[in-house]
């Protein structure tokens, strides 16, 4: 293992002493782990990732750190496999235990203990599979418990840990912009040109390869990366999750597969054994708002308009702003 490039790798990214030495030694950890099966960090896997962290639950040291020191160490050598196996594990994992927490504010504790009753939330490091398994049970006992505008309170309060200083550029470009319109074709702009540099130096964007038939299908879609202005509304539709895999196939639920990016609707997708509710597609629009939120300084109203798990070929959502004079 590259140790000392990695440790100023880590402190070139703003680490703390603490954090380095914890990232530091899960990717030893995951290095140590793989000369048993006679691999090594460049050949590793996605599979040997999850196998990996399954080795930590065991032993009950799955810290998150642990698997943020194996996805670092992964892009600072160009493993693109071993990322996405570590973000199969990290990305979205904390929706179930949000869920968890809202249905206790807002419907309280015992319609909370009904709504998960003997269903234990997963630990970090298990798959999206038993993610899924847990969504399965909880969503029709949710739809049960409450009317269907609470549901969608509950779901579109923000599943996903999203920090408002994550968004501290987009309010001040939405700010300085001469006009709406103008900030939508600016924030375009910005995407499309990421996505070429993706392409350029061979990175990941996200979890995926960028080409030039994504490069194409994006640019021919203001709603990817940019929005349109429709009324008082922005109307956006995201991004494949695996782009270039969903450009390559004509079969609408293989298309359904690539397009989605909730772990668990892409287990039910691709599962027969397991089923999950659309109403569950109503927390994915408050991804999207929450730059929009920043900006306004409020929360927002959504609506999910198309998505994978209600049948279409893509997921479109709108997003409700406030009267203004831009």
């Amino acid at each position: 293992m590259r140790s000392k490039e990695y440790k100023a790798h880590l402190e070139g990214i703003g680490y703390n002493q603490e954090q380095v030495r914890q990232c530091m030694a899960g990717a030893e950890d995951f290095s140590l782990w793989l000369e048993t099966s006679g691999r090594t960090e460049e050949t590793a896997t996605a599979d040997d990732v999850h196998a990996f962290a399954a080795h930590r639950i065991s032993e009950g040291t799955n810290e998150r750190l642990a698997f943020i020191g194996v996805y670092q160490y992964a892009g600072m050598i160009g493993n693109h496999a071993m990322t996405v196996g570590v973000l199969d594990l990290l990305d979205g994992f904390e929706i179930l235990g949000n869920l968890h927490r809202f249905v206790g504010e807002i419907l309280g504790g015992e319609a909370q203990d009904r709504v998960f009753r003997d269903v234990p939330l997963p630990v970090i490091g298990t798959t999206p599979l038993e993610w899924t398994r847990v969504m399965s049970q909880v969503m029709p006992r949710l739809e049960t418990e409450t009317d269907s505008a609470t549901v969608k309170r509950i779901l579109g309060s923000g599943l996903r840990d999203l920090r408002d200083e994550y968004y501290v550029d987009f309010k001040e470009r939405f700010e300085k912009a001469e006009s709406l319109d103008a900030f939508l074709a600016d924030r375009k702009r910005r995407h499309d040109e990421a996505l070429v540099t993706h392409r350029d130096e061979g990175t990941l964007y996200f979890n995926q390869r960028i080409d030039d038939g994504v490069l194409e299908f994006v640019a021919a879609h203001q709603e990817i990366g940019g929005g349109v202005r429709d009324g008082s509304r922005i109307v956006e539709v995201k991004i494949p999750h695996m782009s270039i895999e969903y450009l390559a196939t004509d079969d609408l639920r293989m298309k359904q597969y690539y397009v989605c990016h909730c772990p668990c609707v892409k287990e039910a997708i691709a599962r027969d054994d397991l089923e999950i509710s659309p109403t569950v597609c109503e927390f994915c629009p408050s991804f999207n708002a929450k730059p929009w939120e920043v900006a306004y300084g409020q929360r927002l109203e959504t609506e999910v308009l198309e998505s994978a798990l209600r049948g279409d070929a893509w997921c479109k959502f709108a997003i409700h702003l406030p009267e203004t004079d831009r």
